[in-house]
């Protein structure tokens, strides 16, 4: 395990997208998101991630130079199309069309078309939360998951996220997938053949899996059965069926397929505090509301109740002073593609 300077690690991204024809800004967009994710502790969806983006567009199945296009668009709506561009660069561009609209029209829904795996989630509702608003997104993504009762993949991770600003103090931010477990991390998990629980994935034989390579060969289960399934549902339908992006087994793969574009689809909204509350009286009633959360006392061997985004405010404190960790076979891929900045 390396560790890496932040600044370090971000130019080394967007040199490397720079490099594969990606322009700056775009690159900048596309490293941001990343470095977040892996400053948050969220390193399944951060700089890991870089690797597979330069591979697809080495493959011809994103466009590098891409820039997203409002299609559709009405005061408090619009629909965007990547054009089969960076999911980042889509993603960024309709949450801060979002947010706009929300300023100025007291809420901003945009959905996305034609784009690609985007990262972290919640870096989009951490945009909106930055301006007063409430973030909310969500994305589908290749099948993985079975419907409930089901054992054959249908529907994506599907992951959402929800962010409410804080005064002061982190905000909270909601990140899941509405699967049991993200695919990434069973992946990872898969290599030592882990034990997992009950109720994260099925076998081959529609059984539940005992070991993360069991169940990384079989499929995944919604989240608290029914209930992640009907998660599941809403952000295909709002993400997909909505945009006009691809829907379920008809989304491309993102790390088992080369062959073609993914078609995914996002969903992200902006709702404007002031459209409800003056936006100081809303953050007075929400540091009461975290002091009623932080009151609470914790279980034994818990030091403290946090909220949502609180653990991973700490995490990005800690790394941007010590650095952001890559793995050993994480950072052997970017060498590779590194050696494209000779050229």
């Amino acid at each position: 395990m390396k560790h890496f300077p932040v600044t370090d690690l971000r130019k080394i991204c967007v040199d490397v997208l720079k490099s594969y024809g990606v322009p700056e800004e775009n690159a900048d967009t596309t490293a941001s998101v990343m470095i977040s994710a892996s400053l948050r502790g969220i390193d399944s969806h951060g700089i890991a991630y870089l690797p597979v983006y330069v591979e697809r567009i080495k493959r011809g199945v994103i466009d590098p130079k891409a820039q997203p296009e409002i299609v559709m668009e009405t005061a408090n709506t619009a629909v965007v199309d990547c054009k089969n561009g960076l999911g980042q660069v889509g993603a960024v561009f309709a949450m801060n069309l979002a947010v706009k609209k929300a300023l100025s029209s007291n809420t901003g829904f945009v959905g996305v078309r034609n784009s690609g795996h985007f990262g972290m989630v919640s870096y989009y509702t951490m945009q909106a939360a930055e301006n007063n608003c409430i973030g909310l997104a969500m994305t589908n993504a290749p099948s993985s998951v079975a419907p409930f009762g089901g054992m054959e993949p249908l529907f994506g991770t599907n992951p959402m996220s929800f962010a409410f600003p804080v005064k002061g103090k982190p905000g909270i931010v909601i990140d899941f997938a509405t699967s049991a477990i993200a695919r990434t991390k069973l992946r990872n998990m898969a290599a030592d053949k882990q034990a997992i629980p009950a109720g994260w994935a099925l076998n081959k034989e529609g059984y539940m899996a005992k070991t993360a390579d069991e169940g990384y060969e079989g499929v995944l289960l919604p989240a608290a059965g029914v209930k992640g399934y009907g998660l599941a549902i809403i952000a295909e339908v709002l993400s997909a069926v909505l945009t006009g992006a691809a829907f379920t087994t008809r989304v491309g793969g993102l790390v088992d397929d080369f062959s073609r574009s993914q078609n995914v689809g996002h969903f992200l909204g902006a709702i404007a505090i002031e459209s409800f509350l003056p936006v100081d009286q809303y953050y007075e009633i929400m540091d009461q509301f975290i002091g009623t959360i932080k009151s609470v006392k914790p279980m034994p061997g818990i030091q403290e109740v946090l909220y949502p985004g609180e653990l991973e405010f700490q995490k990005e404190i800690l790394r941007q002073a010590e650095g952001i960790p890559v793995d050993n076979a994480v950072w052997e891929k970017i060498k590779k593609y590194m050696e494209n900045l000779d050229k």
